[in-house]
């Protein structure tokens, strides 16, 4: 869903997304598993990064990871993050590869 939304809709649809998350977890709605833990990993990351900290999902999936990097992309190119932020996470991306294949 976040993929497919313009890029200055991607904020608040997953700050909404984390709050209902959040939500729903705490009232026994959902259960967290595998896509809940990616999607709260990167609304956090992404809060983390519109405030200017680099919040890494280090225990996601690399599918998650995948999608930071190429979601943070997207944010740089519409000019709503920072270009550093894009070579932060693509420099910890990479790390995060490295120590996965040894």
């Amino acid at each position: 869903m976040i993929d497919r939304l313009p890029p200055k809709a991607v904020p608040k649809a997953a700050a909404t997304a984390q709050s209902m998350l959040e939500e729903d977890l705490a009232f026994r709605r959902t259960e967290l598993n595998g896509d809940t833990a990616s999607l709260l990993t990167f609304c956090s990351f992404l809060a983390g990064a519109l405030e200017d900290r680099l919040v890494l999902p280090r225990t996601a999936p690399m599918e998650c990871w995948a999608f930071c990097v190429q979601t943070v992309g997207r944010l740089v190119a519409a000019k709503q993050l920072p270009r550093k932020l894009q070579e932060d996470i693509e420099a910890a991306f990479y790390d995060a590869y490295c120590c996965i294949m040894n």
